[in-house]
C-alpha cells in the first residue's frame, strides 16, 4: 500500500512539475508579445545595438545603432502586430511610416509597404536560454532566415550559435 501511494505521489507530483514547465515556456515563448498601443525595443545581445528605423531622405530603413527610445518619436521603437498567434509584424512606431513592415528577402533587411499575407514581413519569436531569436517567415518552400547585426548592418543568416543573433 505505501509503495502504490508513494507512486501516486510522484505521478501527481511529476504531472505538477510537467504543467509548471509547460505554462512556464508558454509564458517565456509569449513574453515579448505587447498591446498593440506599447512600443517594444530590441537589443542585440552581442553588440549591444538596437533595431532602429531611420527616415533617410524621405526612404525609411532599419539600421543597428545607438538606442533611442524617446517618448512618442524614438527610432528604436516598433509596433508588434500579431498576424496568427506565431508570426508578428514589426513597423516603426510613431512618425510617418506606421505602414511600413521591416521585412527580409534572402539575407536583405528593409521596411516596405505592408501588405497582408506577406510572409517575408513576418516574425517568429523565439526564445533561447540567452534572449530572443528572430526569424522571418520565408516564402513556405524557402525556410526563413534569423535577424542578425555586425553592430552597424542589418541581415539575415541561417540560424546559428552566435549572439550576434540574438535579441533582448
Amino acid at each position: 500500500m505505501f509503495k502504490s501511494i508513494s507512486k501516486s505521489r510522484v505521478s501527481r507530483f511529476a504531472a505538477v512539475t510537467v504543467t509548471a514547465s509547460a505554462l512556464a515556456m508558454t509564458m517565456a515563448s509569449s513574453a515579448s508579445a505587447s498591446s498593440q498601443n506599447d512600443p517594444v525595443s530590441w537589443t542585440n545581445a552581442a553588440t549591444h545595438a538596437c533595431l532602429n528605423w531611420r527616415d533617410n531622405h524621405g526612404n525609411p530603413q532599419p539600421k543597428a545603432g545607438v538606442c533611442d527610445n524617446a517618448t512618442s518619436s524614438g527610432r528604436s521603437q516598433w509596433r508588434e502586430t500579431p498576424v496568427d498567434g506565431k508570426y508578428w509584424t514589426l513597423r516603426p512606431y510613431g512618425g510617418d511610416w506606421t505602414n511600413l513592415c521591416l521585412t527580409s528577402y534572402n539575407t536583405l533587411v528593409y521596411l516596405e509597404a505592408c501588405q497582408d499575407g506577406n510572409w517575408w514581413q513576418q516574425w517568429e519569436e523565439i526564445w533561447t536560454a540567452n534572449g530572443w531569436k528572430l526569424k522571418h517567415r520565408g516564402d513556405g518552400q524557402v525556410a526563413g532566415y534569423f535577424l542578425d547585426t555586425d553592430g552597424i548592418r542589418l541581415y539575415t543568416e541561417p540560424g546559428n550559435a552566435g549572439m550576434n543573433q540574438v535579441w533582448r
